[in-house]
């Protein structure tokens, strides 16, 4: 067997058998890309297959700046990322339980529709998703707005109809912060009469950061006069009703609004447990051969299990290295020790505001905006090719 040290790992490009390494990973996310670029660089004499329904990746947390750049410039296509990169994509969706785990794990193979694959470990990275969609006009969920241009999006809203327009954007995390600057400006920019309304659950704009956080996204709200509607939730029926209720039991219909954005947020399908190591833990019994990593995992001890791009980057290397050391001969894997170094929130051209290394660190304006970018910058330049994380 071939054991040689890359990159503070163990290169075991061969399983116990002496043919190559093939591992399977599931789902082409940021923890999936992350960990296969890992794979590569320390294996690469390893197969690797990736299954995703997708034809391409998507750069989410750019996802907003949609409304003034076309969609293709954040989508790279898993034929090009294969090429680079070097392993199979299969454009499939793949239905995941426990008891396929349980069989996937004694068989060592995964059945699609089409052949059976053989591995010697896979990684199940299938992340979050937004729910069912709900099909009204002019109305577009965080899955809608990875499908459909922001940009055409706003066009249609401003060509239909007269002044005084009105945009309801549900949900007042990130994603719809990020949303409502983005629109705001590119609005004002075409000189367009509009109002925007934000609406959130809670009392007060993104609680779980520290106050100054939310304190300086509302003052820019107040600014921008985009509107902040505290304590309202979304409700909707299979029927397609929809609307919006408030903590007194004030009912209003989206169709007041000439465009509906809903961002509140994705949620896993299913939250796989897995040890310190990412091993997937079903009824106490540990999955040796699959691991998880990305938003639709939750790790054992102290590392961050945070939705963020950040986290499943980190998860996503982790679970590769792990993988690697539990091909070779130590058998023996590391935990995921990761904490959060920071999170900047984007509020327009040259604006945003987070905090870098602690939370009270707090960096607003153009700083944190260069701060962002160079984030984003370091993520383009990892599917390119170059590795500038540390760690």
């Amino acid at each position: 067997m071939n054991t040689t040290s890359t990159h503070n790992t163990i290169d075991s490009s061969e399983n116990q058998d002496g043919q190559p390494l093939h591992v399977v990973i599931v789902g082409g996310g940021y923890a999936g890309l992350s960990a296969l670029i890992t794979l590569r660089k320390a294996a690469p004499d390893a197969r690797i297959t990736l299954i995703d329904p997708k034809p391409w990746h998507l750069i989410i947390t750019r996802l907003h700046e949609t409304i003034h750049r076309p969609l293709e410039s954040i989508r790279i296509s898993y034929k090009t990322l294969a090429e680079r990169f070097q392993f199979d994509h299969r454009q499939y969706a793949v239905d995941i339980n426990e008891n396929r785990l349980k069989d996937w794990q004694d068989q060592r193979a995964i059945k699609t529709d089409t052949e059976i694959l053989p591995f010697d470990f896979m990684l199940i990275t299938t992340g979050a998703s937004s729910g069912t969609p709900l099909r009204r006009p002019n109305f577009y969920d965080l899955t809608a707005l990875t499908l459909n241009s922001g940009a055409e999006i706003l066009e249609r809203f401003v060509s239909n109809g007269g002044p005084g327009k009105t945009i309801n954007l549900i949900g007042g995390g990130p994603t719809g912060i990020q949303f409502a600057f983005e629109i705001d400006h590119v609005l004002k920019a075409m000189h367009v009469e509009f109002r925007l309304n934000v609406y959130d659950t809670h009392a007060k704009l993104l609680g779980r950061f520290p106050h100054a956080f939310g304190d300086y996204v509302e003052q820019r709200m107040i600014e921008k006069r985009i509107a902040f509607m505290p304590e309202w939730h979304f409700e909707s029926s299979p029927e397609q009703t929809a609307c919006l209720v408030q903590k007194q039991g004030e009912r209003r219909e989206i169709s007041d609004s000439q465009l509906t954005l809903l961002l509140t947020g994705k949620k896993p399908q299913t939250l796989w447990h897995a040890n310190s190591s990412g091993q997937i833990r079903l009824d106490k019994e540990t999955l040796t051969r699959i691991f998880t990593a990305g938003d639709c995992s939750h790790y054992d001890m102290m590392g961050s299990n945070s939705m963020t791009a950040q986290s499943a980057l980190r998860k996503g290397r982790a679970a590769a290295k792990n993988i690697l050391l539990e091909a070779g001969l130590t058998r023996f894997c590391l935990p995921y020790m990761h904490r959060d170094i920071g999170y900047v929130l984007s509020l327009g051209p040259s604006d945003a505001v987070g905090w870098v290394g602690a939370p009270g660190n707090i960096v607003k304006g153009v700083p944190a905006y260069l701060i962002k970018e160079t984030t984003e910058m370091q993520y383009d330049l990892l599917l390119s090719g170059v590795d500038s994380y540390i760690g």
